[in-house]
């Protein structure tokens, strides 16, 4: 069995640089361009079950994807929700000057990033720990019993899912959380499952894809 676990299209805190977490930003135009594209890179592969984060930017990527598709629809999974960051959502990473509190929490969110097995995560937001849980239960309650009923899911959630995602399929310790990439808007990480046991086997950009098509 194939699992396509797609990034949803951009969002304007994406544009801004903005941690967005359980803040439900809705896709920009972009994104909306975004997804459009995904969902012509992807109408030739068949799906049989489709999955998503609750939040409008997944959701509605999600459902763009599978307009493609007729019959598929989109199964709302709580677990998919992207990673909460707590007071730092809204939080400009990249901004030169902030508040003297924002830059607090800023500086607290730069030693999580770069130590986030035992640095206090950000003040009301999830550890890495949690976000993996959600993850592994995801997989093992809704993924691997669908083995040998489908063929094809697709799996439509946010950077940190996929990243964390990513490191349970992996078996990375969470102090690797952060040293690998973040897909970008509507990046996929394609794996497979067999015998219970699941495998990366490739990354796609599928907005370059559909450029091509």
């Amino acid at each position: 069995m194939e699992i396509y676990f797609v990034r949803h299209g951009e969002a304007e805190w994406n544009r801004q640089h903005m941690l967005q977490g359980h803040s439900d930003i809705p896709l920009n135009d972009a994104g909306l361009a975004g997804a459009r594209k995904a969902a012509r890179a992807l109408k030739d592969i068949s799906f049989d079950r489709a999955f998503a984060s609750p939040l409008a930017r997944a959701r509605k990527t999600a459902e763009i994807i599978a307009s493609e598709h007729a019959g598929l629809k989109v199964e709302v999974n709580m677990d998919l929700i992207e990673m909460c960051f707590g007071k730092c959502e809204g939080l400009n990473l990249h901004k030169e000057e902030l508040p003297e509190e924002e830059e607090r929490l800023r500086q607290q969110l730069r030693r999580w990033f770069q130590d986030p097995e035992h640095a206090d995560p950000v003040p009301g937001g999830e550890s890495v720990k949690e976000v993996k849980a959600r993850c592994r239960h995801f997989l093992e309650t809704v993924i691997a019993p669908l083995e040998d009923h489908c063929e094809r899911i697709l799996v439509v959630a946010h950077g940190g899912i996929l990243r964390s995602m990513e490191g349970v399929i992996r078996q990375e310790a969470d102090q690797e959380f952060w040293d690998g990439p973040i897909a970008p808007n509507c990046g996929a990480m394609v794996c497979t499952m067999e015998k219970g046991k699941l495998q990366i086997r490739q990354l796609l950009d599928l907005v370059a894809m559909a450029s091509v098509f």
